[in-house]
């Protein structure tokens, strides 16, 4: 039997341009935004006081062939240019920005924006809207608006309040998680979370496009939970092992592409194509120039390990993509009672009402700060921010549905994530993130200034209590510290302390009735999804052609001998266990090429004429 241990975290450093790193002039802009905010409240004229609900019985009635016509790339509307894509951008955030200020009112705005936060800090937020438009204020501000209401239209609070349980009443939802297509499992060295998405196994018309937003949004909004302070990004895989057309979903590819350009925004870390085989280099061509130019700058093709081990050591990389960890996906299934607390209505109020009472505090103290203010008012500031997400941790076993991550104990619900590594050599690494930042440490700071310290010298405490894994000191007593590491810092102790208590754990640490984060777990290529017949469009009929000097900046999917034959035929609905790199099918491709072969020919033809 392996070994178990805990392996440590790499220092994340607070990046230029982020919280804790402003220029005098960055700054300058965090407070005009706000200064935005506070007046876009104010002249918010609509009728509307919150999110728009969504009609699920309607999704149970579309289908899948629906989303046929909408399959072609040509049919996004996007611009290859992207000076033509940015001056886009900016009508459509202009246009929504009014449509907001018509449609909603200032109480809706709040509500959206605040719901948004969640745990972050709020410059946080703010600061990600600045960056995606480097630093116009008015644009940030049009951005932010864009964002807000997408999600009052979409409801996307409803969303992870119905948790796995919950939005099973939408077509083949809960399938996507089942399929294991998609999940999160550990970090890279710099502690964003990477999310793999298993593209072999998603069927292109397995399910309706509006299904598969829902999912998209639902997933997005889980994985937040997974990044802790003082990193706010994620690292997505896309797994090509096993590709084929019937795989390629434009409409879901460039949906995911939307949501991480304009309604996450500066979420991405990087975006790793992993083994991809030849035939989507001409699928390259076409996506590439479409994707947001951000968005694009950060994919990364990867064939093997080492191509990534900088960034994804093997020792967290899963082993179907050369890495060490053997870790299986499993799916746990919804628990009767999970949701119960979402029931209590009165206890959801009182904590919300709590948290709101908090974040006007915080507009009040910021109202003076963004027109200069004291160093008292942005010391007040900083401990209302620690006050606020603890304030969430107190509020989310009310409003957030149980997740699978919740299930399996990765997520306490409290601010800290719990990874299991498990190795080819039987040994497993344990890979805790969040106690920096998580309710317990907070808590503990926040009583310290209450009592009379400064909050720089309760953080002190904190970084110097972590360094040397004094758990009493980190969390203020040696009770809460078994709480939240464990019996004498072992075996998770049954109990909790009341969420008053200063030091305390809240009960969702102990409990894990809180819920929130995505499917996590690595996956074998022994779960194939089942194949299916191709559908008879031809789905890049009419692709708009790409730039063939684009395709030189594509690294390593150049075509071997053995893969320019592979794209003739149809390939093997699985790879073989164990590959890391496609492999060509075994039979010799006839002159008489397949119905795939055909339409990639045709793709090829364009993309060179």
């Amino acid at each position: 039997m392996g070994k178990e241990y805990e392996i440590p975290n790499e220092p994340v450093p607070a990046l230029p341009g982020y919280v804790g790193n402003l220029t005098d002039e960055q700054e300058q802009k965090l407070r005009e935004i706000w200064q935005g905010y506070f007046d876009t409240c104010e002249k918010a004229t609509g009728s509307k006081k919150g999110a728009q609900k969504q009609d699920l019985e309607a999704l149970k009635n579309q289908k899948a062939e629906d989303d046929k016509a909408k399959a072609d790339p040509k049919n996004s509307g996007i611009a290859k240019d992207d000076k033509a894509k940015d001056a886009a951008k900016e009508a459509e955030e202009a246009a929504a920005l009014k449509a907001l200020m018509d449609e909603y009112g200032g109480e809706a705005l709040r509500d959206a924006y605040w719901k948004f936060v969640k745990g972050d800090s709020p410059d946080t937020a703010m600061l990600r809207f600045l960056r995606a438009r480097k630093w116009d204020v008015s644009r940030a501000l049009a951005m932010l608006c864009t964002c807000m209401k997408w999600r009052l239209d979409n409801d996307v609070e409803a969303l992870q309040e119905r948790g796995d349980a919950g939005n099973e009443q939408i077509p083949h939802f809960l399938e996507q998680q089942r399929s294991g297509k998609t999940y999160a499992l550990g970090t890279a060295i710099n502690e964003q979370p990477i999310c793999y998405i298993h593209v072999r196994k998603h069927l292109t018309f397995g399910q309706p496009s509006s299904s598969m937003e829902k999912y998209v949004i639902y997933a997005m909004e889980s994985f937040r939970l997974l990044m802790q302070p003082p990193n706010d990004k994620v690292v997505l895989m896309f797994d090509l092992t096993g590709f084929g057309l019937k795989n390629m979903d434009w409409n879901c590819i460039l949906y995911i592409v939307k949501c991480l350009e304009a309604f996450y925004p500066e979420s991405l870390g990087t975006l790793y194509i992993h083994n991809a085989p030849w035939i989507f280099k001409g699928i390259w061509m076409v996506l590439g120039p479409l994707l947001d130019p951000v968005v694009r700058s950060k994919v990364v093709f990867s064939s093997k390990a080492t191509d990534i081990e900088g960034h994804i050591p093997p020792s967290r990389l899963i082993a179907d993509l050369g890495g060490n960890v053997t870790t299986g996906f499993e799916f746990t299934e919804p628990q009767d009672g999970e949701n119960d607390l979402l029931k209590n209505e009165g206890e959801r109020k009182k904590r919300f009402d709590h948290f709101m009472e908090l974040a006007d505090e915080f507009e009040e103290v910021t109202r003076k700060w963004s027109k200069g203010g004291s160093a008292e008012d942005e010391e007040k500031r900083n401990l209302l921010v620690l006050k606020l997400r603890v304030a969430q941790f107190e509020l989310e076993p009310y409003t957030r549905g149980t997740t699978v991550a919740h299930r399996q104990h990765i997520i306490d619900g409290q601010g800290i994530v719990k990874w299991r590594y498990e190795q080819k050599d039987g040994d497993t690494q344990i890979h805790v993130v969040g106690r920096r930042a998580c309710a317990a440490t907070l808590r503990r700071e926040i009583a310290e200034v209450e009592n009379g310290s400064s909050l720089k010298e309760a953080q002190e405490k904190s970084e110097k209590a972590l360094e040397a894994k004094d758990w009493a000191t980190l969390y203020g007593d040696e009770k809460t510290a078994q709480l939240v590491e464990g019996g004498k810092y072992g075996e998770v102790v049954a109990g909790t302390l009341d969420a008053s208590d200063a030091a305390g754990a809240a009960a969702g640490a102990a409990t894990g009735a809180a819920a929130g984060g995505a499917a996590a777990a690595a996956t074998s290529n022994d779960d194939a999804a089942p194949a299916a017949a191709e559908p008879v469009t031809e789905e890049f009929k009419d692709a708009p052609e790409a730039s063939a000097a684009h395709a030189e900046s594509v690294p390593a999917v150049q075509p071997t001998k053995e893969q320019e034959a592979q794209a003739a035929v149809e390939p093997e609905p699985a790879p073989k266990p164990a590959a890391t790199k496609a492999e060509a099918p075994a039979d010799t491709p006839t002159k008489e090429k397949s119905g795939l072969g055909r339409r990639f020919s045709k793709l090829m033809s364009k993309v060179a004429a």
